[in-house]
């Protein structure tokens, strides 16, 4: 899926959403109640209560796959979405690209501690809030490494309009949920991946779930090269681990 990322000088980038990145396969763990509330938002009637939501948590706990999963979901319904990855937005020149979003049923706004920081995005940001709160429609969808009180804000009024936002407050998984995932996301790779292998790569490797993917990838590459299955044996020779 393609949404548009961004306009600078009437230049769309666009931006190629992980296909892998599905409600139907995200490993929900503890995070029940916001899986609940993202996936009802594309279906639901739009409400005023819940036209801000805030996720936020560390890394690895899925915030990304959670924003794409609901632009894919939006999509599907018929709706139009926008995903902004902040993080790699961080001049204060790129605050422009929030100008006139609030058109799209769903803004997704990822990495938001990448940018609350710089005085020209907390202005656009504020002003973009209060836009969407005029409208009254459409759905603005955060994420964020800390929760509104902890967020390094340069302005006190962005800082009060965040605490209108529902949040949801991610939680890690363990390790058979991480290994779950694992398997989740190497099936649709076309990869067979046991429970004896995913529990030896949570014992030798990273808990990380980013290093994990990672990990995943390389072996699927080295699998496809020597047209060879994820045995242990196979595992160890790859990893050197």
């Amino acid at each position: 899926m393609v949404a548009v990322m961004a306009r600078e000088q009437q230049l769309a980038l666009p931006v190629q959403l992980p296909d892998h990145a599905l409600f139907s396969n995200f490993v929900v763990g503890e995070n029940q109640p916001a899986y609940a509330h993202l996936q009802r938002l594309a279906q639901a009637e739009w409400q005023p209560q819940e036209q801000f939501t805030l996720l936020f948590g560390g890394a690895g706990r899925g915030k990304t796959h959670l924003l794409c999963a609901l632009c894919e979901s939006f999509a599907n319904a018929g709706k139009s979405s926008i995903y902004l990855p902040l993080a790699e937005l961080t001049t204060p020149s790129a605050a422009s690209v929030l100008n006139g979003i609030e058109q799209y049923d769903l803004i997704a706004l990822d990495d938001l501690e990448a940018v609350v920081a710089i005085p020209e995005w907390a202005e656009a940001l504020f002003i973009l809030i209060n836009r969407l709160l005029d409208k009254r429609a459409g759905y603005l969808v955060g994420a964020a490494a800390k929760s509104q009180q902890r967020l390094p804000i340069a302005l006190a009024d962005l800082r009060s309009r965040l605490q209108l936002a529902v949040t949801f407050q991610l939680q890690e998984l363990n390790d058979a949920g991480k290994v779950k995932a694992l398997q989740q996301h190497a099936q649709e790779r076309g990869l067979e991946l046991s429970v004896e292998v995913g529990d030896y790569m949570m014992q030798r490797l990273s808990r990380d779930m980013h290093q994990l993917m990672a990990v995943l990838e390389k072996l699927d590459e080295a699998s496809m090269a020597q047209q060879r299955r994820l045995t242990l044996p196979f595992i160890k020779q790859i990893l050197q681990v």
